[in-house]
């Protein structure tokens, strides 16, 4: 696995140069800031990691054995000096704490565990790992509507991550229990009985609601309705393969930018296919991740470490499937919690 990193405006003007570049499977590493001598060249630096393709050689083309041999001898020689050159600036990952450990068998990677523990060993205060989190960490509360305002939101995702139950979730806790109007979309080519299930919990719940089949309906909908409130839009599970599907999605929310695009991923998932999940989804400019499955997680590294690595803010958690009471806001003094060894669901509540 190899690794290369740009410099961009955004991560997904980014995505697009390295799936140019490097291929459509080139998975998110890391987003931070650029350094100030690097700004002239995009205010971030993107990480991407992935399969350098060997280069097939014709018969004709190919070099004689022992060329071949030498080269090959060679590559070895550059690849242990890579190894050597690059030890001293891994050796605060490589030789790690007891501290350091214990967020690596939470889900944090070695490389982040190691930064954070560096980082709390040179501060004393006993909130350290809270400040160090708050400095890597963006948490943006869920604003409550006023009477008159309008929101839109939309709960995209890979199927059988929770997007159907938070999305009544919220719209019991921050709808209906706030006397604001709620209406239920349902967008694009769901599954057997998906649409019919969302139908029933609207007429649970009492709220209007409207099956879409095409995005391009569901655009008239909006439009004709102007709704003031909340406007929750429930999305097919779509595979992170499905880059088609995806597309299609991400050019209609560049042409409707007011909607919010939560992103639902499983908090038990390893980072590694979360990366691969936030990696596929990025270019529909996703403006929230939102973890479900907090109750089953071992730990809340992985779910960390995704949000430290991407910058996307946080904003909700799902607990449990008790609706609405197991959904909390993030907070990064909950996930400080969690990383020292809390219990996850209880840990993360504000």
């Amino acid at each position: 696995m190899e690794t290369k990193t740009y410099f961009a405006s955004s991560v997904p003007a980014a995505l697009e140069v390295a799936r140019k570049e490097l291929g459509e499977e080139a998975m998110l590493v890391t987003s931070r800031p650029s350094p100030p001598e690097a700004r002239p060249f995009g205010r971030l630096e993107v990480t991407f990691a992935y399969e350098k393709k060997e280069m097939r050689l014709s018969g004709a083309s190919l070099p004689p054995r022992g060329i071949a041999s030498e080269m090959d001898e060679i590559r070895q020689q550059i690849t242990a000096l890579k190894k050597a050159v690059g030890r001293p600036a891994l050796r605060t990952t490589e030789v790690r704490s007891d501290v350091s450990e214990q967020f690596v068998d939470s889900g944090l990677s070695p490389e982040i565990a190691g930064e954070i523990s560096a980082a709390i060993r040179s501060n004393d205060a006993p909130d350290a790992l809270s400040r160090e989190l708050t400095n890597r960490i963006q948490v943006v509360p869920f604003a409550e509507l006023k009477p008159g305002e309008a929101r839109a939101i939309a709960f995209v995702g890979p199927p059988g991550r929770g997007k159907t139950t938070t999305l009544v979730k919220v719209a019991v806790r921050f709808g209906l229990a706030k006397r604001v109007p709620v209406k239920i979309y349902s967008a694009g080519s769901h599954g057997v009985g998906c649409e019919e299930q969302m139908a029933r919990y609207a007429a649970v719940l009492g709220v209007p609601f409207q099956g879409c089949e095409s995005l391009e309906s569901l655009a008239l909908a909006l439009n004709g309705d102007q709704w003031k409130g909340l406007a929750l839009i429930d999305t097919p599970g779509i595979s992170p393969a499905d880059s088609t599907e995806i597309n299609d999605f991400a050019r209609f929310f560049k042409r409707r930018p007011e909607i919010e695009k939560h992103l639902v991923l499983r908090a038990d998932a390893r980072s590694a296919d979360l990366s691969r999940v936030i990696t596929r989804f990025a270019s529909m400019e996703v403006s929230r991740l939102l973890f479900t499955g907090l109750d089953e997680a071992v730990g809340l590294g992985a779910m960390t470490d995704a949000l430290m690595r991407t910058r996307i803010p946080a904003s909700l958690a799902g607990t449990g499937q008790r609706i609405p009471e197991d959904l909390e806001m993030v907070s990064v003094a909950g996930l400080a919690r969690a990383l020292n060894g809390e219990h996850t669901s209880a840990a993360i509540a504000a």
